[in-house]
């Protein structure tokens, strides 16, 4: 059985900046809050992807906390991310959504990349200066519900709408903290509702809402959603957990690495997602993950290294950071570097590999350059251990 703490959605910042380390790093350390509701307000959440939770000690050792950048590395950082979250906020549409390269329709998906990139630097519905950008975005994922529960546009515009639904799922549960009406709460239920009866029986999920194949790139968006909905207070089945434990582990090479589906070889954007899927799911110390994270510093980081390059930092920025301070620190300054170099100057960064999901406005790769940035930041809950 896992023991998994349960926190709120909605996780005020408390990231208090400690001392210079190493020369070159600023450490994070963190104040763990309970429920505010004094004026409408949760106050536990906040810094995404998701991803997701504060797992207690019970489930591993009180590991070495990982430095952050150095004073100026950091205001770089941060000036980088309110670039991109100004130019995102230019390109929403009225609907609360952002355009793409799949249709003129909105994507879910690509729409709570956006939004999650807003949330992951501290931007809430209902305060601040994106207020509204927020509170537009969150009323166009929920606009999107289907009967089912499935948050994605009826006659939609994706081969795979469970991706769609599983970040829209992350934001909105996420965002839960501040919207607290029941209808939201139960948009929220139904989702992970969702989640969990498309799961197949080897234990992951595909693109489509129900329980046939899997795919690993499929089932770590699941997993996020799922570690955000155990936070927020919503059932899920230890059961569901368990099987997607066996499924990624089927995942895994020998050599190193995830590949897409069980005997599939190693990919790079897959490692990255398996390594993190068994971090969340509780399995710190299995040597699967290791490997993996190894797998990953051992290749040269140009973006060619994997046609999902962003996708792959998303996921692989995260899983060094629960990894622990020799892993991010073998990771994360090239991450930096690459994300800081290759900024627009309207604060738009290229989709590289992904410019059939970008389309011109480059929302996607924005919206996920910025969450990957944001793991400095620490509000949102995927980015703390």
């Amino acid at each position: 059985m896992h023991t998994f703490p349960l926190l709120s959605s909605a996780l005020r910042r408390r990231a208090v900046r400690a001392s210079f380390i190493k020369a070159s790093f600023i450490r994070a350390s963190f104040i763990r809050a309970s429920f505010v509701r004094a004026s409408c307000i949760k106050t536990c959440f906040v810094r995404a992807c998701v991803a997701v939770v504060v797992l207690g000690a019970a489930l591993r050792p009180a590991p070495a906390e990982p430095p952050d950048a150095d004073g100026r590395d950091l205001a770089r950082v941060e000036a980088a991310v309110d670039r991109a979250l100004e130019y995102l906020a230019a390109k929403q549409r009225p609907d609360g959504s952002w355009p793409q390269g799949l249709s003129a329709k909105p994507n879910t998906g690509i729409s709570a990349l956006c939004t999650l990139a807003f949330m992951g630097r501290g931007h809430v519905p209902g305060r601040g200066p994106y207020a509204q950008t927020v509170g537009l975005a969150i009323d166009g994922l929920r606009a999107s519900r289907q009967k089912s529960g499935l948050l994605c546009h009826a006659g939609g515009n994706s081969h795979g709408p469970m991706y769609e639904h599983a970040l829209a799922s992350l934001a909105l549960i996420e965002a839960s903290g501040w919207v607290t009406d029941p209808e939201m709460r139960q948009t929220c239920r139904d989702a992970v509702a969702l989640i969990v009866a498309a799961q197949n029986k080897e234990g992951g999920w595909r693109y489509q809402p129900q329980p046939r194949d899997a795919d690993l790139s499929v089932t770590v968006m699941q997993v996020v959603a799922l570690r955000a909905a155990q936070n927020a207070r919503l059932p899920v089945p230890e059961k569901t957990l368990e099987e997607a434990i066996a499924y990624v582990k089927k995942c895994s090479r020998p050599e190193g690495g995830f590949g897409y589906q069980p005997g599939a070889g190693v990919k790079n954007a897959q490692s990255a997602a398996g390594a993190l899927c068994l971090q969340l799911l509780g399995r710190f110390d299995d040597p699967a993950v290791a490997k993996a994270l190894s797998s990953l510093q051992g290749k040269k980081y140009v973006p060619q290294m994997d046609q999902y390059f962003h996708y792959m930092n998303y996921y692989a920025m995260q899983a060094h950071f629960q990894a622990g301070e020799e892993a991010w620190a073998a990771w994360h300054p090239r991450v930096r570097a690459q994300l800081l170099e290759t900024q627009s100057a309207d604060g738009s960064w290229p989709g590289w590999g992904e410019e059939r999901l970008n389309g011109p406005a480059k929302s996607y790769s924005t919206a996920m350059g910025a969450i990957t940035l944001e793991v400095y930041m620490h509000y949102l809950p995927a980015y703390q251990r």
